[in-house]
């Protein structure tokens, strides 16, 4: 066995003499349990009056579009149609230049402000393209080998505690079992 046992707390005695970090982080995942196993309760509030619809908030629907005037007859088509030789594209294609935004006169936003946003929003988007290009470099550990490397010492804790205990308990229920068969 090893000198684990001996620890504060003991196997079974909780966190006693642990980190007060270690105790905050343990008091968050369990408020954090906590919340996820309690069913969500209805609020005793009262419940709610039926809203009245008057006439005066009634929305007019908009008026049906007028018909479209009949099309003339199309043109024949021509029979033979010759094509202009294509040029080769000269790399990727460039992109479009974005529409000028559509500001009603009566705006909830200044012009001055409505324009920043919009060009944030453009170099926002010119990032993004930016980054999605760039390849991914996967140097350095990943997540898993910080976790594993933060759990090592945490498992062998627990390992040094409990696996004695565990393995005597599991060889003495089979010795039972074995010499149970045996005897009539």
């Amino acid at each position: 066995m090893s000198g684990a046992a001996g620890k504060p707390g003991g196997p079974q005695g909780g966190p006693q003499g642990a980190d007060p970090a270690m105790d905050d982080i343990l008091a968050s995942i369990r408020r954090i349990l906590n919340e996820d196993e309690t069913p969500a309760t209805p609020s005793s509030a009262p419940p709610a009056e039926p809203l009245e619809l008057t006439e005066a908030m009634l929305v007019a629907s908009p008026p049906p579009p007028e018909p479209a005037p009949p099309a003339a007859e199309p043109p024949p088509a021509p029979t033979h149609v010759s094509l202009p030789a294509e040029p080769e594209p000269e790399g990727p294609p460039q992109p479009l230049p974005a529409a000028a935004p559509v500001i009603p006169a009566d705006g909830l936003i200044a012009p001055a402000v409505a324009a920043a946003t919009t060009a944030a929003l453009g170099q926002l988007l010119r990032s993004v393209a930016a980054e999605r290009q760039a390849p991914v470099y996967r140097g350095g550990p990943s997540i898993e080998d910080v976790v594993r490397e933060e759990l090592r010492p945490l498992l062998k804790e627990w390992l040094d505690q409990h696996l004695p205990p565990l393995v005597e308990r599991l060889v003495r229920a089979e010795i039972e079992r074995v010499v149970g068969r045996a005897l009539p």
